[in-house]
């Protein structure tokens, strides 16, 4: 975690997210076979998961993006980019 005072993204603490174990997870359908099957088929190329890698300084737009719904797939932060 950066060092200093803390900033809320978004109106989000994302360290107190962090040290307090909060995930954000969603499953709209669906059972633990289907999601099986689900992985097999992307495993096979058959569909394709969106996913977003942004570094510290996209936090806030990932939060903003939230905030209005924009966010589709998976957005993974990588903590040693920038």
């Amino acid at each position: 975690m950066p060092e200093g005072e803390q900033v809320p993204i978004a109106n989000a603490f994302p360290s107190e997210m962090i040290m307090r174990g909060h995930n954000i997870i969603v499953s709209a359908v669906g059972n633990r076979r289907e999601a099986v099957e689900v992985v097999e088929m992307a495993a096979r190329g058959v569909v394709k998961f969106p996913v977003r890698t942004v570094g510290m300084s996209g936090l806030q737009s990932v939060f903003e993006d939230m905030g209005k719904g924009n966010v589709t797939g998976r957005v993974v932060i990588d903590f040693s980019a920038a």
